[in-house]
C-alpha cells in the first residue's frame, strides 16, 4: 500500500508519530472534535491506516474500530510507544490523560475493571520512561540538544522542506516539531532564564526566515492572505490537511493566529491581524504555542 501522507507532506516530520499517538490516548474517553468536516475524519482515517502500514501494524487498523474501542486505542499506542520513540512531551500527556481518566467517576460510562487497570498500568509505564527520559536529556545537556534541533529544523525551512504549506504554515510547522522534541524538552524542563533566551532566540531566527520568504524585512507589515496562502501544487489538500491536523489543539479565541493559519477551512479568527509582519505573526504563534 502507498502512503501519500507520510511520503507527501510527512516526509520529514518527526512530530506526527507522537502528537498521534497522544491522540489515540486523548481520544479514549470520547470524541474529541466535533466540529471536524468529514474531510478531516476522512484524513484521520487515512493516517491511521498509513502508519499502520509503516509500521507493519495492520491488523490493528480494523475499519472504525479504533474509534469505538479504548482498550484496542491505548493497546495500539502501547504498541507504538514500544515501537517508536515518542519523545518526552508525548509520554507526559499520555500519563497525565490516562491518570485525569481513572479519577473520572462520572457515571456516563461504567468502566470495566479491566479497562481502568489498563489505565493504571500504562500511566505508571509512561510516567516511569517520562522520569528516565528527563534524567537521560538533563544529563546530555538540555540547551546543547536543544540548539543542535533548532539547527536541524531551521536547516530544512531553508532547504525547501516546508514549501508545500503557506508562509506562515511553514512557520506553524517548524514551531511544532521544535515543541515535540528537544527543543520543547528544553523549553519546558530548563530553568526560566534558558527558557527565555531559547524563546527569544526563536523568535529571532524565526522571523528572520519567515520575512526572507516573502522578500522583505521582518517588521514589514502585509495583507494576512499573502502569509496564509497555500502554494498550488498536486498534493495541496493533503499538505492542507496535514496542517489542520496538525494544529487541531487550537482555538479560535485562545489561539486566534494558529488556528487562522492551520485551520483553512474555516474563516479565519477575529483575532487575527488582517495586515501583519514576519516578526507579529512569530511572536503570536510562539506565544500561542509555547506559552
Amino acid at each position: 500500500m502507498t502512503t501519500p501522507l507520510l511520503d507527501g507532506p510527512g516526509r520529514t516530520l518527526e512530530c506526527i508519530n507522537p502528537k498521534f499517538m497522544v491522540d489515540l490516548v486523548q481520544g479514549v474517553d470520547a470524541a474529541r472534535h466535533p466540529h471536524l468536516g468529514p474531510q478531516q475524519l476522512q484524513f484521520r482515517e487515512r493516517l491511521t491506516q498509513e502508519i499502520m502500514t509503516h509500521t507493519r501494524l495492520r491488523p490493528w487498523a480494523m475499519a472504525g474500530m479504533l474509534n469505538e474501542n479504548a482498550a484496542l486505542r491505548l493497546g495500539l499506542a502501547e504498541k507504538l510507544a514500544g515501537m517508536l520513540d515518542p519523545g518526552h512531551l508525548a509520554l507526559t500527556l499520555m500519563a497525565e490523560k490516562l491518570i485525569a481518566l481513572r479519577q473520572q467517576t462520572h457515571p456516563r460510562a461504567q468502566q470495566s475493571p479491566g479497562l481502568m487497570q489498563q489505565y493504571a498500568e500504562l500511566a505508571s509505564h509512561f510516567t516511569q520512561r517520562a522520569a528516565y527520559k528527563e534524567k537521560a536529556l538533563t544529563q546530555r545537556g538540555l540547551t546543547v540538544q536543544a540548539g543542535e534541533h533548532s539547527e536541524q529544523i531551521f536547516t530544512r525551512w531553508r532547504a525547501g522542506h516546508y514549501d508545500g504549506w503557506s508562509l506562515a504554515g511553514r512557520c506553524f510547522i517548524v514551531l511544532e516539531e521544535l515543541r515535540w522534541g528537544a527543543f520543547g524538552d528544553a523549553c519546558r524542563l530548563a530553568n526560566e532564564d534558558v527558557a527565555a533566551m531559547l524563546k527569544d532566540n526563536l523568535r529571532s531566527m524565526a522571523a528572520n526566515y519567515l520575512a526572507q520568504g516573502i522578500s522583505a524585512s521582518p517588521t514589514t507589515r502585509h495583507f494576512y492572505h499573502q502569509w496564509l496562502t497555500t502554494p498550488a501544487s498536486p498534493g495541496l489538500i493533503d499538505h492542507k490537511d496535514m496542517l489542520g491536523w496538525l494544529g487541531d489543539w487550537c482555538q479560535a479565541d485562545q489561539h486566534p493566529v494558529s488556528w487562522s493559519v492551520t485551520q483553512n477551512w474555516q474563516t479565519v479568527a477575529l483575532g487575527m491581524p488582517r495586515l501583519c509582519s514576519a516578526k507579529r505573526l512569530v511572536d503570536a504563534m510562539v506565544e500561542e504555542i509555547f506559552g
